[in-house]
Parts: C-alpha cells; sequence; structure tokens
C-alpha cells in the first residue's frame, strides 16, 4: 500500500467514525445513518473524541510524508488541524464554558435539528422520533457537564445565560404542535403523524427542556459571572489560546490582533467618510441618520426583507459567470429566521446543502426588530451567506467528489477563518462585479467590512483586555452597526470567544493570495482563474493555503 493510499484510508475512517461520534454532522451533509441519535457530551462521550484524535495522529506518524501527493498531503494538513482543535478543546474543557450558551448551547440543539432533518418517509419518521427520544438523555449529560461548571467556576456570563434561558422559555411556551420540533414534518403532514410526534413533544421533550431551565434558573445563573471575558475564568487564558487557534488554526496573540484591528479600522473608516461626502454629508453618521429619517432604510415587513434577499441571490447568480469559470450546480434558497429564535440569531447565515441536493444551500435572513434592521446593510450580508459568497465555496466544493469526504464536507472544522475570510472577500468582490444598486449598499458593504475590523478589536478586547459589554457594544456602532444588532453580535462574541477573528484574519490571507498571484502572471493575470483555484482548493487550515498559495 503506497503513502497515498494509507492516507486516504485514514482520513476515510476518521470522517465515517466523527459522523458517528458527532451525528448531526452527517445530517448537514445528508448522510442519514446516525439521524436517530444526538451528540454524546458526557466523559464517555469526550473520551471517545480524544482516543479517536490520538490514534489518528499516531497513525499518520507512522506514514512516510516525503512523497505525497497534494491531495493527500492536503487531507494530512486537514486531519491534523481538527485532531489538533478538538484535543486542545478537550484539555482546556471548553465544554464547560459552551453548555450553557444562547448560539451553540445544548438549548439550542431543538432549533438546530429542526432546520435540517428530514423526516418526509416512513424511515425518516422512525430516526426522527428517535431522535427527539434521545433529547432526556442529551440534556441530563449536558447538565452534568454544567453542573461541573459551577463547580470548578469555569461560568458562561450572565448575559449569556439570561438568553439562553430566554429561548428555552419561549420554546417552552408553545403548544407542542407549535414546537419547533413539529418544522420537518411540513405543512401537509397526515394529522395522525402530527398527534404522533405533538405526543412526543408533549411527553418527552418538553419535560426535558423544562428541568435543563430550571437548572439554568435555579443552579447555574445564581454562579454566573458578572465578568464577561473568557480570561477572567479560573484557566480562562489558556481556553482563549485553544478558542483562537480552534477558530483561526494560528496561534494569534491577542495584543496583535487588537492592533491590526485597530489599523483596519481606522483605514476603512477613511473610505466610509468618501462615500458619506459623495452622499452630500459630513460623515458616515450623518449620512445614515439622514438615510434612516427617510423610512427608506427600513423594511415594512418581513416579507419586503425576504423578496431583498432574494432578487440579490437572483441577480448574484446571474452575474457570477463573469468572475467564475465554475458555479454551483444550484443557486441557494432564501428562508426567514424563525420567529422564536429570531432575537438571539445575527442578521444572516447559511446552511449547506445535502450531498444528493434534495435540501438545497440554505440563506437565512433575519427579521427580528425591523425598525432597527438597515436595509442598507442587506446586499453585503447578502453576497457574504450566498452569492458569491458561502454557497459558492460549500457547495461547490460538496460537487468535488474525487476528494476525501474529509475534506469536501469538514474543512471547516479545521479552522473556520478560510470560510469566513472567503465571506468576508466576497463582499469587497460583490463590489467589482458591479452588485450593489448605489451608494448606500456601497456604505452598506463598508460598514460592514468596519464592522468585522471592529470584530479584531472588541473580541480581542473581551476576552484578553478586560473591556466591558458597552464599550463593545459602543465600538461596533462606530463602525455603523445599528443598535440591536451591536448588542447582538458582542452578545455573540461573548459567547463564542476567537470566532469573531475568523473573518479579517481569513480575508487577509485571500487578499495576500491575489497580490501574489498576480505579481507571478507578470501582466497576464486571470481573476476569474484565481477564484476556481482557491475554490478548487477548498478550505484549509490557514497554514496550509499560505503554502498552496505561495504566501508563507
Amino acid at each position: 500500500m503506497t503513502p497515498n493510499d494509507q492516507v486516504r484510508q485514514l482520513v476515510d475512517r476518521f470522517w465515517d467514525g466523527f459522523l458517528e461520534r458527532q451525528p448531526l454532522a452527517g445530517t448537514y451533509v445528508g448522510d442519514e445513518r446516525y439521524d436517530d441519535r444526538l451528540p454524546d457530551p458526557s466523559e464517555a462521550g469526550r473520551a471517545a473524541e480524544e482516543a479517536a484524535c490520538r490514534a489518528a495522529l499516531d497513525e499518520l506518524a507512522t506514514i512516510d510524508r516525503a512523497d505525497l501527493e497534494v491531495a493527500s498531503q492536503l487531507d494530512v494538513d486537514v486531519l491534523e488541524a481538527i485532531c489538533a482543535r478538538s484535543l486542545a478543546a478537550l484539555e482546556q474543557r471548553v465544554d464547560r464554558f459552551e453548555v450553557v450558551n444562547h448560539m451553540h448551547g445544548a438549548g439550542t440543539m431543538i432549533a438546530v435539528v429542526a432546520s435540517v432533518q428530514r423526516a418526509d418517509t416512513p424511515e425518516r419518521l422512525d430516526r426522527y422520533e428517535a431522535r427527539l427520544r434521545a433529547f432526556p438523555a442529551f440534556l441530563e449529560a449536558s447538565a452534568d457537564v454544567a453542573r461541573e461548571a459551577i463547580a470548578t467556576g469555569v461560568v458562561t456570563p450572565r448575559i449569556v445565560v439570561e438568553r439562553a434561558r430566554a429561548q428555552l422559555d419561549r420554546i417552552l411556551a408553545l403548544a407542542p404542535e407549535d414546537s419547533p420540533a413539529m418544522l420537518p414534518l411540513g405543512a401537509d403532514v397526515d394529522p395522525e403523524v402530527r398527534d404522533r410526534f405533538a405526543g412526543v413533544v408533549r411527553d418527552v421533550v418538553a419535560p426535558a427542556h423544562a428541568r435543563f431551565r430550571d437548572l439554568l434558573r435555579d443552579e447555574y445563573l445564581p454562579a454566573s459571572t458578572e465578568t464577561i471575558g473568557m480570561t477572567a475564568l479560573p484557566g480562562g487564558e489558556g481556553m482563549y489560546a485553544a478558542e483562537i487557534l480552534g477558530w483561526t488554526s494560528l496561534p494569534l496573540d491577542p495584543r496583535q490582533v487588537h492592533d491590526l484591528g485597530n489599523e483596519r479600522f481606522a483605514s476603512i473608516q477613511d473610505e466610509r467618510r468618501e462615500i458619506a461626502a459623495s452622499l452630500g454629508y459630513a460623515d458616515p453618521v450623518e449620512a445614515i441618520a439622514a438615510h434612516n429619517a427617510s423610512g427608506a432604510n427600513t423594511a415594512t415587513s418581513p416579507e419586503q426583507l425576504v423578496v431583498m434577499a432574494e432578487d440579490q441571490v437572483r441577480r448574484s447568480w446571474e452575474t457570477a459567470p463573469s468572475f467564475f469559470g465554475t458555479l454551483p450546480k444550484a443557486n441557494c434558497a432564501v428562508r426567514r429566521v424563525e420567529e422564536f429564535r429570531e432575537a438571539d440569531e445575527p442578521f444572516a447565515f447559511y446552511n449547506p446543502p445535502t450531498e444528493d441536493g434534495s435540501r438545497p444551500g440554505t440563506y437565512y435572513i433575519n427579521a427580528y426588530d425591523l425598525p432597527d434592521r438597515a436595509l442598507h446593510h442587506v446586499a453585503s450580508v447578502t453576497y457574504h451567506e450566498a452569492n458569491p459568497g458561502h454557497h459558492f465555496q460549500i457547495a461547490l466544493e460538496q460537487e468535488m467528489t474525487d476528494r476525501s469526504d474529509l475534506r469536501r464536507f469538514g474543512g471547516t472544522l479545521a479552522g473556520a477563518a478560510h470560510c469566513e475570510g472567503w465571506g468576508l472577500y466576497a463582499e469587497r468582490l460583490a463590489d467589482e462585479m458591479g452588485l450593489y444598486l448605489d451608494a448606500w449598499e456601497r456604505l452598506g458593504m463598508l460598514d460592514n467590512q468596519a464592522h468585522r475590523a471592529a470584530r479584531l478589536i472588541t473580541d480581542t478586547g473581551i476576552h484578553a483586555l478586560g473591556w466591558s459589554r458597552e464599550a463593545a457594544i459602543a465600538t461596533l456602532e462606530e463602525a455603523g452597526q445599528t443598535h440591536t444588532d451591536a448588542v447582538i453580535e458582542v452578545d455573540r462574541y461573548i459567547a463564542m470567544p476567537g470566532q469573531a477573528l475568523c473573518y479579517m484574519i481569513g480575508m487577509i490571507e485571500i487578499e495576500k493570495a491575489r497580490e501574489a498571484a498576480a505579481a507571478r502572471a507578470n501582466g497576464g493575470f486571470s481573476l476569474r482563474a484565481f477564484h476556481d483555484e482557491v475554490l478548487a482548493t477548498g478550505e484549509l487550515p490557514l497554514p496550509s493555503f499560505r503554502r498552496v498559495f505561495g504566501t508563507a
């Protein structure tokens, strides 16, 4: 057996085991083998994850890498980065911080399942019922982790706990027939099936959620912290370092990241002032205030917001062939974020398609608090999440059937900076593509670019430099975010240390690769070919991306 064969067999085994240990990952990509299960947050589940990662690294150490093909070397890079990220998180017991969390904690699992589960055949209905019946054990194991967190002092800040509890309160206030758990059944499901699943929600899922909510209210909230930074917790400095490495794939120094954010922020502010002046205003604050006062910057209904996003998705798809040689097989769908979770979710996000295309890639747009949602921001968000952003990147990679499933579906697990960097790059690219309809939308793009620079400042400010929540909110508002968005975003950074660093860090790497490619081409640079090469290479940890594109 050649070393290339050894690598492929190893990564295929690892991916198969990963789907069994993390069954929601399989549901996301359309592998339904484990759709009757939930993840295992218990000590046994953590031990299984650690054993799998250590075994993979031990086996890698026996393989001669001297003459590996490029594809095999990239498989190795992704596998090593995933294992390093998992082992660092396990060593630092980041799960104690994450278990009570309004972004991805145990209480959000029902929303995640409901957004991706298929339940349109008898077999799928049976698997879905089994998964719902697994909620009591999942939430009880999560409660054990939460009690460990209380005992060790590694607890989530109070503002995050309050949001997590409020989510559960909203879910529990719904009748079983209106639970998010009913969403996979569809509107036209047989009444007997609807009654069957409403009974499971009433008798199994809701009581488990109530017990977990009571734990948050009676035990966890009184122990939660008034501080908001991870480094204020016992062992927090090591935890934050693990989170930075996990999200960006780089061992970055928080102070250097903070300084980079300030540098980028100042440069983008200059661009924002130029746009404001072209619109006849002294500065961006005055321009946005006037635009808001005119009424033209506010949607009158959720439907208007969705229609606007749908038009942007259509136009970007039609324009893309001039800038990309290869497009995904299908455009993405647009959906409104469900009302029960919209108060805590970001303005937009993307869910990838299933491998067989039966569930399309889906761009979610948030209609919460419309009076404080700025329409001039919508376009750049669409181009980030949908086309030519995450939909192009993720759907195209899934269509590359000649490469390992680990790379087709698991690249983001090696560090999300490449993925989010491409999304942010796509916002700028959309300007080159002529997709912004007016100067207001271009100002919105620059607002969002400033926002990502401000994320470098605020995430490190919160988690390493002792910033207050109010100071972080004010920084995002200075970048052009509305108060509603700034509050939701800051609470997201508090709940997900390090994640906010991915965007600007990743975009800078893609910009460097483009500059290097243009310099090597000596006047013969093709932007279309460069984009195809980046997307064909797929999501990589940033050290690997630097090596592939000659910027190491």
